[in-house]
């Protein structure tokens, strides 16, 4: 994007990350960056702090990108690690939400993407967690679409679903036992970033991009007593194998 002459803001938890980050971009004059924790409630006042400091008046596109993993059945979650999924995967985009819609809403065509998961259809045993952070935090957001649309505010809501991508994702957090890793579809994350950075140009309301994702999205939707034989045959394929 930043190529395009857009400004970009880029948000992190690690500094140094973030600036390695912003140094493969081309445009590196038009790119900000916030060292910050999108699940802390003082994410909104860091963020309006930055936009007053760099004279931003507005927001064009927002992209909620923020998620841990988990693995573990409900036997062997920790309380603690529950609470700290849901309060990343979940909780921040109350916080991203809140801190965006002002910004948002004097863009002329503004929209806010949420990068979320096909795990969000699938009950999936030893996933529990992360598929049900995924879920609520789509709850969150269709609820705030509702009332962006109540008060006929111009924001566009969208959803993108990727399934597997190949990067350190199942290994960077702390999980309390181990289940299948999603083996759908799996994508670098180059391919990926490609497939959102076309979404963010189109209307379309939700997107699982390639077609086996598509098509796995279909059948959940459609045909969920299909999707949980699968998911049992899976789960106790990996079991034996283990």
């Amino acid at each position: 994007m930043s190529e395009r002459g857009e400004r970009l803001i880029l948000c992190g938890r690690d500094n140094k990350r973030l600036h390695a980050a912003a140094q493969n971009l081309a445009a590196r004059n038009n790119v900000f960056l916030l060292a910050a924790d999108v699940a802390k409630p003082d994410f909104p006042k860091k963020f309006a702090a930055l936009m007053s400091q760099h004279k931003l008046q507005r927001l064009d596109c927002v992209i909620h990108n923020a998620a841990i993993n988990h693995m573990g059945t409900l036997a062997q979650t920790k309380l603690e690690n529950a609470e700290n999924t849901f309060r990343v995967n979940t909780y921040s985009v109350l916080h991203v939400t809140s801190a965006t819609e002002p910004y948002l809403s004097a863009a002329g065509d503004p929209r806010f993407i949420l990068v979320s998961s096909l795990m969000k259809y699938f009950p999936m045993p030893g996933r529990a967690v992360y598929a049900a952070s995924k879920a609520a935090a789509e709850q969150f957001l269709l609820a705030w679409k509702l009332e962006l649309k109540a008060r006929q505010s111009p924001i566009r809501v969208q959803i993108f679903r990727p399934a597997g991508i190949e990067t350190d994702f199942h290994h960077n957090t702390t999980t309390d036992g181990e289940a299948p890793k999603s083996d759908i579809s799996r994508m670098s994350a180059a391919r990926v970033a490609r497939y959102l950075a076309d979404f963010t140009q189109q209307n379309r309301r939700e997107m699982a991009p390639g077609y086996m994702n598509k098509l796995v999205a279909f059948v959940a939707r459609h045909f969920p007593g299909v999707t949980r034989r699968i998911l049992l045959r899976r789960y106790k394929k990996h079991h034996r194998s283990a």
